[in-house]
């Protein structure tokens, strides 16, 4: 510049490479109206994951054919880590900084106005004197499982499942079975899983249940099915010293696979199988008689014998019998209920995320778990959850009555055998209903003598009726419930009229029935996963433009083509 020479820049903004190429494209800045409406996904439960599938699923309906190009475009449809950037940075800013005396603060005043907003006392947190944080929840739908589900006071089932914050706190589970699968009773989250903290957490999760909890039974339930967690089995035992404690089978069964695997056990391969099998027999045995019978047989196996520290493990295990046999479980032997809840807790609540702090996993509690149980007790009423009795095979004539709760049923299989079913306590000496679990036979004696199958948790309207009662808190008409069975094989031979699309005298008006399908798939707008498929369910409709495409697709409405013609010949040869 000193010797007069001057630069001169001409800007003419043009690439020399292709701007329109996929490349190029995925660095463009993410539109702000993308941003909206991924926050507005992720506010209504979605993760990462599912908004950005929500957010295709809407541009391809948008674009249509050139939805290809489009979807090369980052400022219409993001890249996946912009949504997990996203997602974090949206939580963070909800639910304050992840510091913990921060966290406390903010816990404490979601605590405060969720009882507030319930208008009772449904959560409460403390610290222990060691510093450590337990909480304690009961929402109004686990209070109603404890008044309605006579279960919650013959057994409760009690895991637990960390990793599920970014704090490492540990999510406990008090869940009750039922024949459309188990729900909870409480949740407690503890930042330590030692027995002096598990201890605490349960003294303050009883402060928060309801007085007619455990179905009437203030001390607790009479049975709780836990794993092999010491500390976890001492806490109960102090919280409830009236229950006996159920060992899970499942878990024994999995720690003795991973005993025979653990190479410092010098197990051969080809023998591991064989133990394997025989520990199964033992923790299957159905009597005391046939407990006894296998575990006399497994002390004297060949294969056994040649390891020494199998059986010192196998009769550790049989000591503790009284922990994991003959107790009346209603036929559920191991904690598969908690293994399933867990399931739903890592993919319903947190998508398989951690969630950003504790005050956001029990946001999580409050939303997510609760809708998701109030959904499968909806769900329940209508029968798609119910299990069908197989009694075709067992005729009237096989069923004797005894006395007024004492039945005998003859097998279907084996012309020699017949059990005895009691209606009072709800057993039958078969395998299946031994420990009080359904059966063909106790349905067989239900449908012969006229019973309301009440024992029968699965079919009767009554039970239908108390689920929907738990779900939502009010009652509706019993009318609602009653349900078309299909009639005995007797019935059928004898005439007997059966009415299989006439309506019952009595039943819902076709124009009630029409109203209440549409206040249910309104009702599953709360669930993120319905948004598209009903969506897409109005877009059909209003693109209807005459009464003959209206009839036909009325008609095949949630039919397969494929399967109509063979539904038809099954029901001329039920006929």
């Amino acid at each position: 510049m000193k010797e007069g020479l001057f630069l001169h820049v001409n800007l003419r903004n043009e690439h020399n490479h292709r701007g329109s190429c996929a490349q190029a494209m995925r660095r463009k800045d993410v539109s702000a109206e993308a941003t909206e409406k991924l926050k507005k996904l992720f506010e209504a439960g979605h993760s990462p994951t599912t908004a950005l599938d929500v957010l295709k699923y809407d541009l391809q309906e948008v674009e249509q054919d050139n939805y290809v190009h489009a979807a090369a475009d980052r400022s219409v449809c993001p890249d996946l880590q912009f949504c997990y950037r996203l997602y974090y940075k949206l939580f963070k800013k909800i639910h304050g900084t992840a510091a913990v005396p921060e966290t406390y603060k903010d816990l404490e005043k979601k605590l405060d106005e969720y009882n507030k907003e319930r208008g009772d006392v449904c959560a409460r947190m403390c610290q222990t004197s060691d510093n450590q944080l337990v909480i304690a929840i009961c929402t109004p739908m686990m209070r109603r499982v404890h008044a309605g589900l006579r279960e919650s006071g013959e057994m409760v089932f009690v895991d637990s499942s960390g990793n599920c914050d970014r704090h490492d706190h540990h999510l406990f589970l008090l869940l009750a079975p039922s024949s459309a699968g188990s729900f909870p009773l409480g949740v407690f989250i503890t930042t330590s899983k030692t027995q002096q903290t598990i201890s605490a957490a349960l003294e303050l999760l009883r402060t928060v249940l309801p007085p007619d909890r455990f179905f009437g039974h203030p001390d607790g339930p009479f049975v709780a099915v836990t794993g092999d967690c010491a500390a976890l089995r001492q806490a109960l035992t102090g919280a409830f010293p009236k229950a006996t404690l159920a060992h899970c089978v499942s878990t024994l069964f999995q720690a003795m696979w991973r005993w025979l695997w653990s190479s410092s056990n010098g197990v051969p391969k080809q023998h591991k199988p064989h133990l394997l099998k025989c520990f199964r027999d033992l923790l299957c045995a159905s009597t005391p008689a046939a407990l006894m019978e296998v575990y006399t047989r497994l002390m004297v196996d060949d294969v056994a014998l040649q390891h020494t520290k199998f059986v010192r493990h196998v009769q550790e295990v049989y000591k503790r019998r009284e922990e994991w046999a003959q107790l009346p479980t209603r036929g559920d032997h191991t904690n598969d209920y908690a293994e399933s809840a867990f399931g739903v807790v890592k993919e319903k609540l947190l998508h398989r995320l951690k969630a950003y702090s504790v005050t956001q996993l029990v946001d999580f509690v409050f939303t997510r778990l609760e809708a998701h149980y109030i959904h499968r007790l909806t769900d329940a009423p209508s029968s798609s959850l119910r299990t069908v009795m197989k009694t075709e095979d067992i005729w009237r004539d096989s069923v004797v009555q005894e006395d007024q709760d004492n039945y005998t049923v003859a097998s279907s299989s084996n012309a020699d055998e017949s059990y005895h079913v009691n209606t009072a306590i709800g057993c039958c000496t078969c395998p299946a209903g031994i420990h009080g679990g359904h059966c063909d036979h106790q349905s067989a004696v239900a449908r012969t003598f006229g019973h309301n199958e009440s024992f029968l948790r699965d079919s009767s309207p009554d039970t239908r009726k108390l689920y929907h009662q738990i779900a939502t808190g009010k009652d509706i008409p019993d009318i609602r419930f009653q349900m078309l069975d299909k009639p005995s094989p007797p019935e059928r031979a004898a005439g007997v009229g059966y009415t299989c699309c006439r309506p019952a005298t009595g039943e819902l008006s076709l124009k009630e029935r029409l109203h209440s399908m549409f206040v249910d798939i309104s009702k599953k707008l709360e669930n993120p996963d319905f948004t598209h498929p009903i969506a897409s369910f109005v877009r059909t409709y209003e693109s209807i433009k005459t009464d003959s495409a209206m009839v036909s697709a009325l008609s095949s409405f949630g039919k397969n083509p494929q399967t109509e013609a063979r539904g038809c010949k099954r029901l001329r040869d039920w006929m």
